[in-house]
This record gives structure tokens, C-alpha cells and sequence, in this order.
């Protein structure tokens, strides 16, 4: 992916991992609601099923995790 600015550029591995942590947040909203909304409308007018939903939430989790160790292993070798 290039950044667009005066001269194109490779963006680092870890800030794009970071790019798709913060989308993938829209994901979880609506998984995140999903089941919300599972205590109250039948399963064919949710935006997900729950078990999709629930995966979501979870690679969410792992996503994140994969960020801050990105992050600790850059600081590690002075990437940072």
C-alpha cells in the first residue's frame, strides 16, 4: 500500500496492521449489536448470525493483539 503524499512511500508493515485494526472496528459494531439485538428479534432479521458474529469479536481480539506485539518487537529493535 502506498501513503499518498509529495513522494509515494511503503507504509511500515505495523501501520498497516494498525490501518486494519481501526477498520475492522465497524465489524465489530455490527457484531457487537448482532448480539444485542439477539435477546430481542428473531435470527433471520440480524444483520449476522451469532456464531459470525462471535468470530468477529474474537479475530477483533486477536487483531489487536498482533498490534501491540508488532508495536513491543518494533521498540524492541528500535524501529520506533
Amino acid at each position: 500500500m502506498l501513503m499518498i503524499g509529495e513522494q509515494p512511500q511503503l507504509a511500515s508493515p505495523m501501520r498497516l496492521l494498525e490501518m486494519l485494526a481501526d477498520r475492522f472496528g465497524a465489524f465489530e459494531a455490527v457484531a457487537n449489536s448482532t448480539i444485542k439485538l439477539a435477546r430481542y428479534a428473531p435470527a433471520d432479521e440480524l444483520a449476522m448470525d451469532m456464531q459470525l458474529a462471535e468470530a468477529v469479536l474474537e479475530f477483533g481480539t486477536d487483531l489487536r493483539a498482533a498490534l501491540v506485539l508488532a508495536q513491543t518487537w518494533a521498540e524492541a529493535k528500535g524501529s520506533v
